[in-house]
């Protein structure tokens, strides 16, 4: 009488478990910066419209706003209403216009951190070091 035992072993299953807990610790932390890097693109997109804007804004009154009705693009917080005053809520950000630059603040998540982008120089910079990296044209910086 033949046994025909099929199945795996014990120790197969610990190999086959020790295989995918070493890939799941290399990929889960490339996985949490992409997706940071992701939610920061939203704010690197509202940069944009918003220095030119203020760039079109100070062509004409030789000043940078610090109130989004002044400028010439609808800004919509997250809960649907029209951005006024120097706050913009977005879904991971809040967006304060200064005199001088435009500063974006996440915190929660697992990278808090600030974004920041000067109006006349152009130059960027955030507070998380990592994040800053990834992003590439990014200084470390206070903000």
């Amino acid at each position: 009488m033949k046994m025909n035992k099929k199945g795996f072993t014990l120790i197969e299953l610990l190999v086959v478990v020790l295989i995918i807990g070493i890939l799941a610790a290399i990929a889960l932390p490339q996985y949490f910066k992409a997706v940071e890097k992701s939610r920061a693109a939203e704010a690197l997109s509202l940069f944009g419209s918003i220095t030119g804007a203020q760039q079109r804004y100070y062509l004409v009154h030789d000043a940078y706003t610090t109130n989004f009705s002044n400028l010439d693009l609808d800004f919509t917080n997250s809960n649907g209403s029209a951005a006024t005053g120097a706050t913009l809520t977005t879904t991971n950000f809040t967006i304060t216009l200064g005199a001088n630059g435009v500063t974006a603040v996440r915190s929660g998540g697992r990278f808090p951190n600030t974004l920041c982008k000067d109006y006349t120089s152009g130059s960027m910079g955030c507070t998380n070091t990592q994040l800053c990296d990834s992003l590439g044209n990014f200084a470390s910086t206070s903000c």
